[in-house]
């Protein structure tokens, strides 16, 4: 895939969307790639969670403790974006269901990008808490109609 496809597959998600082109193409630069067989596992309930994956091509399942498929992950998907942030352990089971092409992306790269950007850290932080303060709002509302 070219780095232009790539660049457009990170613009599509939300959390990307406060990296200018230039920063996301020293990400990727930076990146790991990583190709999976069918069946192969990619990381299994309870891991130590250091990175990222955003989907180029194939299909992941994320699986729980009995294999039943929570969320299947396809081109364009980013699995593990808490990952990216903060220390934390894999929730799930993660297994190609097809031959799968993965962006690796290491949380102290992400950490390092931020760092440099001070502005980008800042922005990411708003967005971030935007979307926690609407799942909160939501939960709230959940709340009421159930108590």
């Amino acid at each position: 895939m070219a780095l232009d496809d790539d660049i457009a597959l990170l613009r599509r998600l939300d959390f990307f969307d406060v990296f200018e082109n230039d920063q996301l193409r020293l990400m990727l630069f930076a990146a790991d790639r990583r190709v999976l067989r069918p069946h192969e596992t990619l990381f299994m309930r309870g891991e130590a969670a250091d990175e990222g994956y955003l989907v180029q091509s194939g299909l992941i399942a994320l699986l729980s403790d009995d294999n039943s498929v929570l969320e299947q992950a396809r081109p364009g998907a980013l699995i593990g974006e808490y990952a990216l942030l903060v220390p934390s352990e894999r929730p799930t089971i993660a297994v190609a269901r097809e031959a799968t092409s993965l962006i690796v992306l290491p949380r102290k790269l992400i950490q390092r990008l931020l760092t440099e950007y001070p502005d980008v850290a800042f922005a990411l932080r708003q967005k971030l808490a935007e979307r926690a303060d609407r799942f909160s709002n939501a939960l709230a509302q959940i709340a009421k109609i159930s108590g």
